[in-house]
């Protein structure tokens, strides 16, 4: 009968304790839901982005347009690679690009 009395009061004497660790550890999983929730959003929002143009399908010229590059003669196609010009235009494009949104930019454009 001691024996029972003296594991009653050690609950009763622990439960305080628990109870405090059991609302530490809710607390610690509304933080982690909050820390982690705009990251989730995002992941979502993304994801359907992609899934929104990749649903929109290819048009017909995007396809015939290998037919066309097979139409420059070969001495263009001799200069356009000794002036490298598959580097210049993607670089050109690419600055104009960096102008573009450097221009939206509050604060610098």
């Amino acid at each position: 009968m001691l024996e029972k009395l003296g594991r009653f009061i050690d609950w009763v004497w622990a439960f305080p304790a628990k109870l405090l660790q059991w609302l530490q550890d809710a607390f610690d999983s509304v933080i982690d839901f909050i820390e982690t929730l705009p990251q989730w959003i995002f992941y979502q929002l993304s994801e359907g982005i992609v899934s929104f143009f990749d649903a929109i399908p290819v048009p017909d010229f995007f396809h015939q347009a290998g037919n066309a590059m097979q139409s420059i003669p070969h001495e263009v196609l001799f200069f356009a690679h000794m002036f490298r010009l598959d580097f210049g235009v993607t670089t050109v494009l690419f600055a104009y690009l960096i102008r573009f949104v450097i221009r939206r930019l509050p604060i610098i454009g």
